[in-house]
């Protein structure tokens, strides 16, 4: 499985901007999209509970791999 989606995060000594970094993923955002966010990005970290909210409200779903139809 390849990711659809991924930005500069993994750098530890280089954070992105949590304001940019949350607008690039809401902007991205599509049907049967992967993204990847690395678990070190202390950015992910402190907006990924309002991404979460945010793609919700805007009617989208997150899935397991196993849940999508082959």
């Amino acid at each position: 499985v390849m990711w659809s989606f991924a930005y500069e995060d993994w750098n530890e000594n280089q954070q992105p901007d949590e304001g940019k970094s949350k607008e690039k993923v809401l902007k991205n955002l599509h049907n049967g999209e992967i993204i990847l966010l690395h678990g070190n990005s202390k950015t992910n970290t402190n907006i990924l509970d309002s991404i979460i909210k945010e793609t919700k409200n805007m009617g989208y779903e997150f899935k397991s791999l196993d849940e999508f139809e082959k």
